[in-house]
């Protein structure tokens, strides 16, 4: 007896420490560059990755935030996502893996122009920045990071205008685009008039964009009173505004999309606003639902069972909305079966508990977490089964120090 309460007096330390989530990281950006033949240059890049811990936990795949201008648009989306995808169980969006490009001196008008205009010599470059991002930067990315088959593009003002030549030319580089008061107006209107004619000619299925856009109106007119204006003051969004009206008549496209104004913005307040609408729109269905203010997990009105196949039928619908098969977290699960277990509701544990079997099964850690379920349940001979089981994927002291005990113990 008093070595089955020293066991579990052990167990009980042991998985209260393991359902801590893994310390993150103070240094958050991790500089890098990558060589462009396309370019001719090195292209210096700011890299947010989540943190996670490997040594109990199989290594994640994320999606992937490309961000142009990021030196300054980068930090304020790192603190946004983390914020909300980590934060103290939050899972509004994603965890992430973000990219933020930055200009090379004097290059910015040229990368992020789609046309050559004479009123400068150097724009234009808009179609060969596009092949950079594609060809060489997106190759780079995902052989060095652990990134998902998802990628979501964002860009303010020329970098807008981009996100929109990508969306309509290079459409399947992305899965979601954010453009942020675009100068539409750039070239005499040229990439709106080619919009006019592409939104009725391509298919998007699969895509998403979000536009937001700033009051850059004069004084005391609306936008009612805007559209018809003749000024050039006024171009700017009067150009958004036709970009806005041709996305809503060409329903067919099977384009995702959304608007929205800000009144009480100006063209340079308006991104970290629209950063977050827009994010909010593209992942929308991503947090697992819940009633306020108590995580569903936690809602003692549903079984085990129940809880099982709410986790089920969310996952499947993320992974159809994604493209690709998006697995319920293995730490937040973790976490959770640890929570139940300590509060002696032994049937959910184990459920969380097989839900990390089920979708990771090479891991270690999913089946001395079962193990430590059982032991704690009386079951010695299947926690020795689990226990054995971990030590043949992955040997810790830690587990076959437990499956000693419970060894000397039968």
């Amino acid at each position: 007896m008093k070595k089955l309460i020293l066991i579990l007096v052990h167990l009980t330390i042991a998985y209260l420490l393991k359902a801590q989530p893994p310390q993150q990281p103070i240094v958050l950006v991790r500089i890098d560059t990558v060589y462009s033949n396309i370019l001719k240059e090195n292209r210096p890049l700011w890299v947010y990755t989540p943190g996670y811990d490997t040594n109990y936990f199989s290594k994640p795949e994320f999606p992937v935030l490309y961000v142009l201008d990021a030196d300054d648009h980068f930090m304020s989306l790192v603190t946004m996502i983390k914020e909300l995808s980590a934060t103290a169980g939050n899972t509004v969006f994603p965890q992430m893996i973000i990219v933020g490009i930055l200009n090379t001196p004097g290059h910015r008008t040229r990368d992020l122009t789609p046309t050559n205009s004479a009123m400068d010599k150097t724009s234009g470059g808009g179609e060969n920045f596009a092949a950079f991002m594609e060809k060489e930067l997106m190759p780079y990315i995902d052989k060095k990071y652990p990134t998902a088959p998802y990628r979501t593009m964002i860009g303010h003002s020329l970098g807008a205008l981009t996100v929109i030549n990508m969306l309509l030319k290079h459409t399947q580089v992305f899965n979601a685009y954010v453009a942020i008061d675009p100068s539409m107006f750039y070239d005499n209107d040229n990439l709106l008039k080619q919009a006019t004619i592409i939104l009725k000619q391509k298919k998007f299925d699969g895509k998403k964009l979000f536009l937001g856009f700033a009051n850059t109106m004069n004084a005391g007119m609306d936008t009612i009173q805007v559209k018809h204006d003749t000024s050039e003051i006024t171009h700017h969004i009067r150009s958004i505004m036709k970009l806005a009206d041709h996305l809503s008549l060409n329903k067919a496209n099977s384009l995702q999309w959304a608007k929205k104004y800000y009144p009480n913005d100006d063209h340079n307040s308006v991104p970290f606003n629209a950063e977050y609408d827009g994010l909010r729109f593209i992942f929308k269905n991503n947090r697992f639902p819940r009633n306020q203010p108590y995580n569903q997990y936690f809602n003692k009105q549903y079984s085990a069972a129940q809880l099982r196949e709410m986790i089920n039928s969310h996952y499947k619908a993320i992974s159809a909305e994604m493209g690709y098969t998006v697995r319920p977290s293995e730490p937040e699960m973790n976490g959770v079966g640890y929570a139940f277990l300590q509060q002696k509701d032994y049937e959910k544990a184990a459920m969380f508990f097989q839900v990390n079997i089920d979708n990771y099964p090479k891991n270690f850690n999913v089946y001395d977490s079962m193990g430590d379920c059982f032991l704690v349940r009386g079951d010695k001979q299947n926690a020795e089964q689990y226990f054995k089981k971990a030590l043949s994927i992955k040997y810790t002291k830690e587990i076959m120090d437990k499956l000693d005990k419970v060894q000397a113990g039968r």
